[in-house]
């Protein structure tokens, strides 16, 4: 499962979050306390139907805000054509080297 969005937690998470040792990248992680808490607390979850991103990467980052651009009426046209002339670009200085 892949947990994203937004939380609505009970005041018990900063309990847990207080004495939380270090998980991934030596950061306090919710979501291991959140898996501590449902051992007494039911959560409750609403499917996401949709494209996910992993934005704790730099390149899930960069390409959930270029679909955000490319979603958008406004948007899309002028950074269509950026796109396609950073790879013109990347291509050009590909064939020079």
């Amino acid at each position: 499962f892949y947990i994203n969005g937004r939380y609505i937690l009970q005041p018990e998470i900063f309990a847990l979050l207080g004495n939380q040792q270090r998980g991934a990248g030596n950061e306090i992680q919710l979501t291991d306390a959140m898996v501590r808490l449902s051992k007494d607390q039911s959560f409750f979850a609403q499917p996401f139907k949709g494209r996910m991103f992993d934005c704790g990467s730099k390149e899930g980052f960069i390409q959930a805000n270029i679909a955000f651009a490319l979603a958008r009426d406004d948007m899309k046209g002028p950074v269509f054509e950026m796109l396609q002339e950073f790879v013109r670009s990347h291509e050009r200085q590909e064939e020079a080297a």
